[in-house]
């Protein structure tokens, strides 16, 4: 008899939690979270947060030549809103900045852009994970600077476009917090910006991966 009630008991509680849980889920809550950059192109993969201090050198012998050192940071904070139950609707952010400079110079190479765009995601939860797929699109800019032969830099301005199809999961860790992962498919173009002379674009298309954390708050 012993047995039997806590076994009831166990099952309760299991079922309690995964309630609470997916009540985050529920029509009228706010999404927040930050992500990883997708497979952009570009200097930036998709690690984690992106965050990168990187010295790098060459050596023949006992010779060292072609020394750099670069810093990089990437980020995709998102916000969004329940419109229903398991469909959230919200806006995203990309922001990232690359920097390479050779130890012998004091002229340094930086890349930064800036994007926003909107994304649709729609959960199928289950017990113990919440199967997701996200749909997304997201324009922006780069501005990209390099030393010239004087002493200022030379500028070139691109433009960004992006959209994508994900599948993922997001896993509880905890009432609020769920880490996701997820994969899918990037087609990003990136323009340059020149006046008076044909469009100069990098197309980048195939797979990518985005990990990250999601903060579920109820509203009133």
């Amino acid at each position: 008899m012993k047995r039997i009630i806590l076994f009831a008991a166990a099952v309760s509680m299991s079922v309690s939690v995964a309630v609470a849980q997916q009540t985050q889920l529920e029509k009228g809550n706010i999404m927040l979270g930050v992500t990883s950059t997708a497979s952009l192109g570009g200097s930036w993969g998709s690690d984690l947060m992106s965050i990168g201090i990187l010295h790098t050198k060459v050596t023949s012998g006992s010779n060292t030549y072609n020394e750099h050192n670069n810093r990089s940071f990437s980020l995709i904070p998102k916000g969004s809103y329940f419109i229903m139950d398991n469909l959230a609707v919200g806006l995203q952010v990309l922001m990232a900045r690359f920097s390479n400079q050779h130890v012998d110079s004091e002229g340094k190479w930086t890349e930064t852009t800036l994007g926003i765009g909107p994304f649709v995601r729609y959960y199928y939860p289950l017990e113990k994970v919440y199967p997701f797929a996200e749909l997304e699109t997201m324009i922006g800019s780069c501005v990209e600077k390099s030393p010239n032969s004087g002493s200022g830099y030379d500028e070139t301005r691109y433009s960004l476009f992006t959209g994508g199809l994900y599948l993922g999961a997001a896993v509880p860790l905890g009432d609020k917090v769920t880490f996701d992962i997820m994969a899918g498919y990037l087609r990003t173009v990136w323009t340059e910006i020149e006046e008076d002379e044909d469009d100069f674009r990098e197309i980048y298309i195939g797979p990518a991966v985005r990990m990250g954390f999601t903060i579920y708050l109820q509203t009133l």
